[in-house]
């Protein structure tokens, strides 16, 4: 049996490269997966897909209650979203800079305060929390 059996974990950025390669692995590790990316086309067959831009927080919002909703809970939050600047560093005006900001950290914020009355909710860490000494 494996630590993640029955669980429901979240991979933002999860239709490509490292996200996709850790939604792989948590689903057969025994996860159900969802995957919150821009452009989920293509998203492995094992995970629930949703279109979403970590950078809109009404998106993130609905697209975590959807997650929550389709699986009943949800346990594991995985941020990985996240984008490069365009260009070198003397090249790119305050804007760019403010784009990568809003994806690679307030994402992580927006996504993580969407999950976590969820993740209190979860199932799985009311058991850990009973069962502690």
């Amino acid at each position: 049996m494996s630590e993640f059996n029955g669980l429901v974990a979240l991979v933002t950025g999860g239709a490509n490269g490292i996200g996709a390669a850790t939604s792989a692995l948590l689903h057969q590790r025994g996860a159900r997966v969802a995957i919150l990316d821009r452009d989920p086309e293509g998203t492995l067959p094992h995970a629930l897909a949703v279109r979403c831009d970590v950078a809109e927080s009404s998106a993130v919002d609905e697209a975590v209650a959807a997650v929550a909703g389709h699986f009943g809970a949800l346990d594991v939050v995985i941020n990985n979203a996240g984008i490069g600047a365009t260009g070198s560093v003397s090249d790119n005006a305050d804007d760019e800079w403010r784009r990568v900001l809003d994806v690679n950290v307030i994402g992580v914020a927006r996504v993580t305060r969407a999950a976590l009355p969820h993740l209190r909710r979860s199932p799985r860490r009311r058991s850990r929390t009973r069962s502690s000494p």
